[in-house]
């Protein structure tokens, strides 16, 4: 009896460190987001607001990738929390697994600084580079959610399958919005109006979920 207590202190112990840790992931990779946008310095003793705006009209670009990478990294945090409530233990599979999934977290602040700073060029590295990131954070959020299901990996307790299907959906949603953009980017200069759509695209999909299945989408959201 104390040995099985003991185990399941262990359990929780550890679940909770991986909790932890997670949050404070995604904390700071929030955070150095806008550490990258400075304010407008002068060398001039004396300016002028027309001078001031001038210079925070060059910041439009970061603010710009700032407020996507925002939302795209609180969506993946907001998955992640729904995810991990069903979680009753961890292994090796699943500690590997999320590490990997908070990589491209990590970089994201990286790889957004990289395409504000080149926002309205021609360039097609810098959004590259900023779909991978987004495309590895899908599908590592995509097998995070597989390796938990998973019954055979024993470390949930039962999940339906309409909330497998609905939150590995969303997980994918994102990554392919932004490849789908990044086609566009060859065609046409305001492919950068499609990102924005993210919120509107994944709600609609919880809606169509809600209407279709919505006791088992009240119940996975009212745990949450």
């Amino acid at each position: 009896m104390k040995n099985n207590k003991y185990h399941q202190h262990q359990e929780k112990f550890q679940l909770e460190r991986v909790v932890f840790f997670n949050d404070a992931v995604f904390a700071i990779a929030i955070t150095l987001l806008i550490i990258d946008i400075k304010v407008p310095e002068f060398h001039e003793l004396e300016i002028s607001d027309k001078q001031l705006l001038y210079k925070l009209s060059s910041l439009i670009p970061k603010f710009i990738g700032f407020i996507i990478s925002f939302f795209v990294i609180g969506l993946y945090w907001l998955a992640h929390h729904r995810m991990f409530k069903y979680v009753t233990s961890v292994n090796q599979k699943l500690l590997w697994a999320n590490l990997l999934f908070l990589l491209p977290i990590i970089i994201m602040p990286f790889s957004t600084s990289f395409l504000s700073e080149f926002y309205f060029s021609n360039l097609k590295l810098p959004f590259a580079v900023y779909t991978i990131n987004i495309c590895l954070s899908g599908v590592f959020s995509f097998r995070l959610w597989k390796i938990i299901s998973d019954p055979k990996n024993k470390v949930s307790e039962p999940i339906d399958k309409v909330i497998i299907k609905y939150n590995t959906t969303r997980a994918l949603t994102i990554p392919i919005i932004f490849l789908l953009t990044f086609l566009f980017s060859f065609i046409t200069f305001y492919y950068f109006i499609i990102p924005p759509l993210i919120p509107l695209t994944t709600k609609l999909i919880t809606r169509h979920y809600f209407k279709k299945y919505p006791i088992e989408m009240n119940k996975h959201y009212n745990e949450s």
